[in-house]
């Protein structure tokens, strides 16, 4: 039995303007809090906000028009670079590790094993690839790839667009301090690559 879906009934330009703004605006303001202060309970309460205690700074990458953005995210003395592709209803968060040959996907995986059954339990599918950057072939990367799903109607749900900001904002953090406490590093400038 085929399962049929309500899908909103939205214009393509009002489809495109929503996807930029994921992207360009929702994402980086969400990712910038992949590294915040967290007080102590030692400490009196304070009425801070997350804007204010932020540590992680975002650089974005995107040309208007296309389904996707690149973000560098600097967080706990460490830079990421990620993708997040958004086709409407699905989603696809690439994040991107340089490593230097013979390390590749198969030597990488087994130590973020903990955060892809995470990852996995949210709801999304995790896969591993080996590559090397396009125009810089000496540059070799592994790439883990998160699919997710959405909603028909995820572009004009300010409920579910929380709901997937705040999933990618945790699945960033936790692979970030994952890859940190297994000695994996995730610079692309430490290993002396252009991006």
């Amino acid at each position: 039995m085929s399962q049929t879906f309500d899908t909103p009934d939205i214009s393509l330009d009002t489809a495109q303007r929503e996807t930029e703004e994921f992207l360009t605006v929702q994402m980086p303001s969400t990712l910038s809090a992949v590294e915040y202060d967290m007080p102590r309970f030692s400490e009196e309460p304070n009425r801070q906000t997350l804007a204010h205690i932020t540590r992680s700074r975002v650089d974005v990458r995107h040309v208007t028009g296309t389904p996707d953005a690149a973000y560098l995210v600097s967080a706990f003395g460490e830079d990421l670079l990620m993708t997040v592709q958004l086709n409407v209803r699905r989603f696809v968060v690439v994040y991107s590790v340089p490593v230097t040959l013979p390390i590749g996907s198969s030597t990488i995986a087994p130590h973020f094993e903990r955060w892809a059954t995470g990852a996995q339990h949210a709801g999304w599918m995790i896969g591993w690839r080996d590559t090397a950057a396009p125009r810089e072939p000496d540059q070799h990367w592994v790439e883990t790839y998160c699919y997710a799903n959405l909603e028909p109607d995820f572009l004009v749900n300010d409920l579910h667009k929380l709901y997937w900001r705040t999933d990618i904002l945790q699945m960033t953090r936790y692979f970030m301090l994952e890859g940190i406490r297994a000695g994996v590093p995730l610079s692309p400038m430490n290993a002396g690559y252009r991006i």
